[in-house]
């Protein structure tokens, strides 16, 4: 859900960058490493932020789980 929202966002950057040209100061509207930047900080964040539930599932018994319900 996150890569689809990462490339949602990509691609509606590379469609308002004509518009947001006159904004900006040295920099292309289309700069890949600017592009990019957000999107692996955003990626990363909910890497970091799912990693403790995901460490918490692969430490589970299934078998124990399915005695219990």
């Amino acid at each position: 859900m996150v890569v689809v929202g990462a490339l949602a966002g990509l691609g509606l950057g590379l469609a308002s960058a004509p518009y947001i040209k006159t904004l900006l100061y040295q920099v292309k509207s289309t700069d890949w490493s600017m592009l990019a930047l957000p999107s692996m900080v955003i990626l990363a964040t909910t890497l970091v932020a799912a990693l403790p539930a995901m460490i918490r599932a692969v430490h589970i018994d299934p078998v124990r789980t399915l005695r219990v319900e």
